[in-house]
Parts: C-alpha cells; sequence; structure tokens
C-alpha cells in the first residue's frame, strides 16, 4: 500500500498537484477497497464513516483530477453510476467480468493474443494506444439462484 501511495504522491507531485488530505483519503479508501469498484458515493461514505471530513463534490472533483493524472481508471459499466479503481502501477492489462443480476464486477488478468489485436487494427485502420474490455453475463451466485 505504501508503494502505490508513494507512487501516486509522486506523479502528483510532478504535474504540480498539491498531495491534499482529500486526494490522500480518496487514494487510500480505493486502495484499502481494491478489491471492488467504488462509485464516488460509496467512496464518500467510506471515508466519512472513518472520520474524514470531506464533500461529495470535492470526491467528484479529486476523482476527476486523480483520472486525469492516471492514477484511478473510470469505469462506465451499464446504465448505473460510474466506478473507479486504482490504475495499477504495474503494466499487466486486465478486464472486467461484469454481473448482469448483482451488478458485481469481477477482475481477469489476462491478455488478449497479439494478433488478435493486429487483426482489428489492421481491419479498421486503427491504432490502439489502450484497451478496456468488459464481458456481460452471470456471476456462480446469481445462476445458482
Amino acid at each position: 500500500m505504501k508503494g502505490e501511495l508513494l507512487h501516486a504522491e509522486r506523479k502528483l507531485a510532478e504535474r504540480e498537484f498539491r498531495i491534499t488530505p482529500q486526494r490522500r483519503t480518496i487514494l487510500k479508501v480505493l486502495r484499502s477497497h481494491q478489491n471492488r469498484h467504488l462509485t464516488a458515493e460509496q467512496i464518500y461514505r467510506i471515508a466519512r464513516a472513518q472520520g474524514f471530513k470531506l464533500g461529495l463534490a470535492t470526491v467528484y472533483r479529486t476523482l476527476m483530477d486523480l483520472e486525469r493524472l492516471g492514477l484511478v481508471a473510470r469505469l462506465e459499466i451499464g446504465k448505473g453510476p460510474a466506478r473507479y479503481e486504482l490504475t495499477p502501477t504495474h503494466t499487466q492489462p486486465h478486464y472486467h467480468l461484469v454481473c448482469l443480476r448483482c451488478g458485481r464486477i469481477f477482475e481477469v488478468t489476462a491478455s488478449i493474443p497479439e494478433d488478435f489485436q493486429k487483426i482489428i487494427a489492421q481491419n479498421q485502420n486503427f491504432a490502439i494506444s489502450d484497451r478496456s474490455i468488459e464481458v456481460f453475463g452471470y456471476c456462480e451466485a446469481c445462476r445458482s439462484k
């Protein structure tokens, strides 16, 4: 956890952003809930429950700043609110499995075969700079209901 927070603080300082208590708090909340993809409202409630004083508007503004800096990724999945996760400090890609019934999001660390990316890029005359894949279906718990 310390390493990721230090990385984030260095990145903030490089871009001449102050390392405010609010930014540090939001990064800590996201880090301590890495197995979940939190909404801004969830981040706000968790931070408040832990005794941190910040407003919901501050959470939204801070998430926008952290996203612009590449420290936080915004996930627009389905019709619900955007969800956020820390951008990993490593370069291994991951993808999301989204349950259509309960809304849970599962991360899968895998790589897309290089020739798949090349075929898509060539067929569409498109230069891929980043990728995000969401696969929709039903999780094991929802299928057993």
